[in-house]
Parts: C-alpha cells; structure tokens; sequence
C-alpha cells in the first residue's frame, strides 16, 4: 500500500481549497469524496474579501470574477407593488489595501473553479470513495475506504477532514461537536428556473403575516436559489417540492407573469449552531462544516472553511519538509476562536435579522446581514506562537495589499503580487536598507526592499508610490515586516534585529539543518 503525505476527505470548497495549497507546494496529497460526482446544489453563494484574497493566492481569482457578480441589488415588494431597490447587503469596495468587495458566486461553479485549478495542478478528486473507519499509530494514518470496486485503505501521514457536519473523520479520531439547534429557524431551499423575472436583482417579500421569501438570480447560471421561511405553526414540513414552492410565491408574491417552471435541489433547512471540542487529535484534522456550523446570516460558512484550509496547508507542507512538528498545534490554536466568533457574530445577526424582519424592517434586516466582520479582513492572531510581537501594532494581522512599482522595470504592480506563493515574504521598509538580498533564513523566504525614494534602484526594490504601503503597515522608520505564507504577519521589528527576529519568528516553521 502506497503511502500518501495527506489524505484530504471530502471535495467541497474546504477540501478543495487544501488540496489546491498542498498540490503548489509539492506535497503528495489524496482527495476522495464520497458522492459519486460533483453536487449541483447552490447552497452557499457569497464569496468575502478574505476569501477572495485567497482565491487570488491560488491562482484562481480572474476566473472566480468573471463567473461572479458584485453589488447585486435587492428589490424588495408589498405584494406586487415594488418598495425600493437598491443594493444593500454588500459591504465596502476595493481599496487599496483590500483589492476585493464580496462576490456573488454559487457554491457548485467556485468547486469547479478549484477543481479545475487542481487538475493544473496535477491533482483529481477520487469520486464514490466514501471513508467509512479510520485509524492512526505513531507514523501514519489508515483510512478505510468503499467504492463501487470494493473496499480499499489509504494509508497517509496525515488526514483531514473536511467531509460536512457528519463528519465520519471527526467521529473517527474521537472529536466531539456540541452545539444548539433552533427549531423556530427553518427553511426551505432550492434551485429554480423562473420565468417572467427580471434577473439583474434579487427579488423579496418579507412580512409578519407571511415570512420571508427570497428569489436570487445565480450568476452565470440560469438558476434562481428560492429561499423562504418556514411558518412557525407549520410542525412537521418535510422536503420542499415545485408545488409547495408555488404555493408559497401565489401566498407571498403574486406576481403576475411569473412562472417557477423548475425545481432541482430541494432542502428544508434547520440552523444549528455547533462547534468541535478539537480540531486536532494525534494525525487527523477537521476543517470547515466537520469542525464548525453556523447560521447562514453574514454569508461567514464557506469562507470560514476556505480560511481553515488556508491555514493548515502550509503547516503540513512546513512540517513534512522537516519543520517541527508543534507548528501543527497552532492549527486549532488560531482557528478555534476565529469558528466562536464566527458563531456568535452569524447568530446574533440571525436573531436580530427575523426580528427586524416580523418587524417588517426589511431594509435593517438586510444591512445588519454584513459588516466588516463578515468580510473576513479583520481576522488575526495576535496571541499566535507564531506572532513574534504579539503586542505590536499588527503581529499576527493580515498583511494588507498597496499599490507599487518596480525599481528595476517601472512596471506597475501590488504588494499582493510578491506575497503570491508559496514562500514566507520579508518586506523591508525604508531608504537606507540597500538591497533586500543576504537574508539567511531558515523558511523559503522572498525580501523585498519597499521605499518612498523614487529614485531608488536595486534588485528585488519596489517603490511605494503613494505612500499606501507604509501607511498600510504603519511604518513611520526603517523596518521589517514578516508575513507567513498565508498573509498574515509574523513580526514586525527594527531593521538591525533582522536576523535574530527573523530566526525567532520561523523557528516553528524552520527547515531541518
């Protein structure tokens, strides 16, 4: 039996974003999913700022924009009689520092999206391969594994779940998910084809009487995803079909001309709120819905998940390289309190949103959906191992993106641009450094030379034409900024404490001798 370095179980966004991370870095990674092809189903459909800054990372982002849309309007009715239009869920525009607003795309076309970046990348998701036992020692871990061929084991260093809230990793390894259901939250789901609406918005009705029904037109498809409200006094609904979901729009809508001709995917949806009691236990890992399970309000789950895979993935090719092994505890260290305040933030919106709502508040509703929270962009880890300074003005922050030309070409371009990769990235501010070469560092590792001098030259030298990266990284003197392969910072420190700092801050991550 061949030995993988990580077997990845299940191929949603979560599974698929690790895959893509561990593929670039040259890691021998296996991704199987039990279902027997990729699922249609829309269910997720906003992509945040963060994520998007991932996607980038990734090499998937001008796709991920040209299937997308942004600022998608709401329409909101009193029956038939239109209230008002406009957009009002998203949140922030491209800045400077954070290149990307959030993008409208469904869950199924992003899995493609990777899915494709991963055949790039030399890899394939292994269909019908559902993981039914698994079991670890000291040097690996063994996944026993059904398809239409019989069954088979997997034998990996390391195994990550990232197979759903019925996680049979999760259950296998010995973790535990506790959590609260809200039996008054439920919904039904689906996708379908509509004739007779106009669809450059999003069409609402939301009212004490009836509930709300939401009709979102899929970009780049030409699906619609139904969302409405289960009534309180309804006790036992059970699958939704085409018929119940006309019925619901004659009830609510009304709208003459409009036809649902169509209905695929079809969910009732019940929120709970649930949280793992680990994400690591000896070589298995959880990630995404196997570790954390939330209330949709704030569009937060997948982009949660993608955040996790995001993080864990060069953590595993770090210590498969050689790194030490502790660097894998500060997985849940980082990510746990990011999945509490992930929970907390999306179910006070969810409580505060069906009040506005019964209220028939829409427009509150909707503008307390997001906030700059929900992008993702403020997420840090300031108490990190890995956070050199955790006291510092941004140690463990993400690293933000400005604007910038190159010394040597003139060619315009961003700080995003250098970050992208699979490498640590060592920016040196200020005019007095020379070049950003000699640095002896125990990580790969790529320095950059950032200044205001626009006269300056030199290899590996960027010029901040605007100030905005300085201003971005708070840099009023010579300094250096380390930030990890995942884009948030290690340390920041004075430029003649480079090596020793350099040498602390990586020393998790640090190559073997």
């Amino acid at each position: 039996m061949t030995m993988s370095d990580v077997l990845i179980v299940g191929a949603g966004p979560t599974g698929l974003t690790l895959a893509c991370d561990l593929a670039r870095r040259g890691v021998n990674c296996r991704i199987v999913e039990a279902a027997e092809r990729p699922s249609t189903a829309s269910r997720a459909k906003t992509i945040q700022p963060r994520a998007l800054e991932i996607a980038d990372d990734l090499g998937v982002i001008d796709r991920v924009l040209e299937l997308g849309a942004i600022n998608v309007p709401t329409r909101r009715y009193d029956r038939e009689r239109v209230v008002s239009e406009a957009v009002e869920v998203a949140v922030g525009t491209a800045a400077p520092g954070a290149p990307y607003p959030p993008v409208w795309l469904s869950q199924p076309q992003l899995e493609s999206v990777l899915r494709d970046r991963l055949a790039e990348l030399g890899g394939q998701v292994e269909w019908g391969s559902a993981v039914s036992d698994l079991s670890q020692d000291a040097d690996s871990v063994t996944a026993t594994v059904r398809t239409a061929a019989g069954q088979r084991e997997i034998r990996a260093r390391y195994v990550v779940g990232c197979d759903g809230g019925r996680s049979i990793v999760r259950q296998r390894m010995g973790a535990v998910l506790r959590g609260t259901s809200y039996g008054d939250h439920r919904w039904y789901l689906g996708d379908v084809r509509i004739k007779g609406l106009d669809r450059h918005c999003q069409h609402l009705w939301a009212g004490p009487e009836h509930g709300i029904l939401s009709l979102f037109p899929l970009p780049s498809t030409d699906i619609w995803q139904f969302q409405a409200s289960v009534p309180a006094d309804e006790r036992e609904p059970g699958t939704p079909t085409l018929e119940l979901f006309r019925r619901i729009f004659a009830e609510r809508a009304g709208l003459p001309g409009v036809d649902l001709q169509d209905a695929g995917w079809r969910s009732l949806y019940q929120v709970n709120v649930c949280l793992v009691d680990r994400y690591r236990v000896g070589r298995a890992f959880v990630a995404g819905d196997a570790a954390h399970i939330h209330s949709p309000a704030g569009g937060q789950g997948m982009n949660t998940g993608i955040q996790d895979a995001y993080n864990l993935g060069w953590k595993l090719a770090a210590v498969l390289g050689g790194a030490d092994a502790a660097l894998l505890d500060t997985y849940e260290r980082e990510r746990h309190p990011v999945a509490q305040a992930v929970l907390d933030d999306s179910t006070s919106r969810m409580h505060a949103m069906m009040r506005a709502f019964g209220d028939s508040d829409a427009a509150t509703a909707l503008r307390g959906l997001t906030d700059d929270f929900t992008t993702g962009l403020t997420i840090a880890y300031p108490t990190s191992p890995l956070t050199t300074r955790p006291s510092g003005p941004q140690a463990g922050d993400r690293a933000p993106d400005a604007p910038c030309r190159d010394a040597a070409t003139g060619r315009e371009h961003r700080l995003f641009d250098l970050l992208r990769g699979p490498h640590w990235t060592l920016l040196s501010f200020g005019r007095g450094h020379g070049t950003a070469t000699g640095w002896d560092a125990p990580v790969p590792l790529r320095a950059y030379r950032v200044t205001d001098d626009p006269t300056a030259t030199g290899p590996d030298t960027v010029i901040d034409t605007d100030g905005q990266a300085h201003r971005g990284y708070d840099m009023r003197e010579d300094g250096l900024v380390l930030i990890r392969p995942d884009g948030y910072i290690a340390m920041r420190t004075a430029a003649h404490q480079g090596d020793a700092a350099l040498r602390r801050a990586t020393a998790l991550a640090a190559r073997p001798n």
